[in-house]
């Protein structure tokens, strides 16, 4: 992967308010982006000294508009200087959406790499910061499915934009337009016969109905996403967990805690992180351990619950703990300064 020389080398040459000789830290110039943001937007910035590393090692290649104006504002410099020239790939896909015909594999698998790559980029920031992108995204893939004549690889990315789109949806509290997207993410995965992204649609969809209460109805998406063997392991680990989770509320203790052994046994069989599709790469034991917390909360035992989140925490890779979705994690550990979440609020 080649790093972003010309943003570092930008950095270097602009001094430090804070340290007077120094050249700005990757800490600092975060703060004065966010701060340009708020003052000529109206919109708080989420980038942090770890998301300047990204930008800079080349793992994020090009921010959105606003914050390429605020690096260009605070380091005088244009996006050709600051290395944010357009990406090639975005360009290919522009082109494949005007010329439908042209949309190859090659442009297909770049759109889903650009969709993997936001995907991460929320676990350092939020489902807010990520959503405006995601939904350009979605209009480009679902314009290639349509002019494509729904070919399956265009159908199944398109479903699996359309499950990412509710999940955001879910994680900003929009639970009508969250089932709308999980909807059609299942449609299309079912046209694609893709039993990977409709298991996950389906399963969205329960973790949807168990927050909002519905638990019947959750009980139902969450065994209609465990009845296609052919959905990767990881997974099928999480829908088990999920499964308990939605017992232990419906007051099934029993269910639960089969439930529960049927998933221990699972994770220990788990591949390796490297091994699991890219559209599930969170399924790992660290992960689907804190889940488990989750269960055992909704089954009375308080201590083993916040023994499990926290020994999940301690397992994650840093970025993930201080990841949004990660904040049930943080609540049911009892993190110091993290407050209650809804989700643990109503299982006290």
């Amino acid at each position: 992967m080649i790093g972003n020389d010309h943003l570092r080398a930008a950095r270097h040459a602009a001094e430090s308010a804070r340290v007077p000789g120094e050249h700005m830290s990757r800490a600092e110039l975060a703060e004065r982006v966010n701060a340009w943001l708020a003052e000529h937007t109206g919109r708080p910035g989420a980038l942090d000294r770890h998301y300047l590393g990204r930008l800079e090692r080349g793992q994020i290649r090009r921010p959105g508009r606003d914050y390429r104006a605020a690096f260009r504002a605070i380091l005088g410099a244009s996006d050709h200087d600051l290395g944010f020239a357009p990406d090639p790939r975005a360009e290919r896909l522009r082109r494949a959406a005007q010329h439908p015909r042209t949309a190859d594999t090659t442009a297909l698998s770049q759109a889903a790499e650009m969709l993997s790559t936001v995907r991460r980029l929320e676990d350092e920031t939020s489902a807010s910061a990520v959503l405006p992108s995601v939904a350009a995204h979605a209009e480009l893939v679902n314009h290639l499915a349509e002019e494509s004549k729904h070919t399956p690889e265009a159908v199944g990315l398109a479903s699996e934009t359309s499950q990412y789109l509710g999940w955001l949806k879910i994680a900003r509290g929009e639970h009508g337009h969250a089932q709308a997207h999980l909807d059609r993410a299942a449609r299309l995965a079912m046209e694609a016969d893709d039993p990977q992204r409709l298991a996950t649609a389906l399963s969205f969809s329960a973790y949807r109905a168990l927050l909002i209460g519905n638990y019947r109805q959750a009980a139902n998406l969450n065994e209609a996403s465990l009845r296609d063997s052919r959905v990767d392991p990881g997974l099928y680990a999480y829908m088990t967990i999920q499964g308990a989770e939605i017992a232990a509320h419906e007051g099934d203790s029993r269910e639960a805690t089969r439930l529960l052994g049927q998933a221990d046994h699972r994770i220990e069989r788990l591949p390796s992180p490297e091994e699991l599709p890219d559209n599930s790469y969170w399924y790992v034991p660290s992960v689907l351990s804190g889940h488990k917390g989750f269960v055992l909360h909704a089954l009375g035992d308080a201590e083993q619950a916040r023994q499990a989140a926290r020994e999940s925490l301690e397992a994650m890779p840093e970025a993930w703990t201080r990841a949004e979705w990660a904040a049930d994690h943080r609540a049911l550990a009892g993190w110091e300064g993290e407050a209650a979440t809804q989700r643990i609020r109503e299982l006290d």
